[in-house]
């Protein structure tokens, strides 16, 4: 029996248990009552930089309330962001990090791994001066936030995961050949394409792909290699925090039988499934605010 038939297996007999809610996103212009629509939540994020011990890290923020915290993913930066930071004003304000190496944070010579990156956004949290945040990560950076969530469980009011494994995320088979021969554009491109079902409108993409220039070669090598070695199955039974998982149907990465596997594991977590690929945030973000909202206001209760 392979791993991915065990994870689905194990969150099925969850779901039979009537532990944990699984459920479709509800379709544009459906659903949930919630914060007005994104072009009535247009409101434009500061940046500003943070200082920690041995980085400089650039975030966005938006909003105010309770604070909610964005990790972007190895091909992306905090620019995935904005139109959800202030979304959930007054009662949350959002914060979306540059991770260390990305957009407008510093590059180090070393650094950019899922290790150092929990260590960065406990730093940044104390420098900001938030003791519990809800914590938001995709792809990699639902990764990242797995780690965060059994190293520093009292740092986790609530959990987000998106589009994210609990065991190596495979995304490049030659990664010493990133840089040379290979740039670090070619190899970024060619993850973020293929992250989108065939057919996708190039306009819902291209924005991301303008990102690219804001990281380097040695930043998604250590990067990738650290999602190629990452491992929580089996771990998270131990993450109590409420935890909302989201996946896309169509995602041939982080697939839906992940995500019931990650879910089987989290007792109480809820998993929403979205008719998208791996980045729903772009292929249908109002869904994707519309699900985050329901579960910030379930926080409240």
């Amino acid at each position: 029996m392979t791993r991915s038939t065990k994870c689905f297996m194990l969150g099925a007999c969850i779901l039979l248990a009537g532990c944990a809610q699984t459920s479709m996103a509800p379709p544009s212009g459906q659903g949930v009552n919630g914060p007005p629509s994104m072009t009535q939540t247009l409101v434009q994020p500061a940046r500003r930089f943070v200082p920690l011990n041995d980085v400089t890290l650039s975030i966005l923020e938006a909003g105010t309330g309770d604070p909610v915290i964005y990790v972007h993913g190895v091909v992306t930066t905090s620019n995935i962001f904005p139109k959800y930071l202030a979304a959930y004003s007054p009662a949350y304000r959002g914060i979306a990090v540059d991770l260390r190496g990305y957009g407008d944070s510093e590059k180090t010579p070393t650094g950019s791994n899922i290790s150092q990156f929990v260590k960065d956004l406990i730093a940044l949290a104390d420098r900001l001066k938030i003791e519990k945040p809800v914590w938001v990560g995709v792809s990699m950076g639902g990764m990242i936030l797995q780690q965060l969530a059994l190293e520093h469980p009292a740092r986790v009011k609530a959990l987000v995961l998106v589009s994210t494994t609990d065991g190596a995320m495979i995304l490049d088979h030659d990664l010493p050949s990133i840089g040379r021969p290979r740039t670090n554009a070619e190899v970024s491109k060619k993850i973020l394409l293929e992250s989108f079902p065939a057919g996708t409108s190039p306009q819902l993409y291209q924005p991301l792909l303008d990102r690219i220039y804001t990281w380097n070669a040695s930043v998604l090598r250590e990067a990738l290699t650290s999602m190629s070695i990452f491992g929580t199955h089996g771990q998270l039974s131990a993450i109590t925090a409420p935890t909302l998982i989201m996946v896309g149907a169509k995602d041939d990465v982080a697939t839906p039988t992940i995500a019931a596997g990650i879910q089987g594991q989290i007792a109480g977590s809820r998993l929403i499934t979205f008719e998208t690929g791996h980045f729903m945030m772009a292929e249908d973000p109002e869904g994707f605010r519309r699900v985050l909202g329901e579960f910030l206001r379930s926080l409240k209760k």
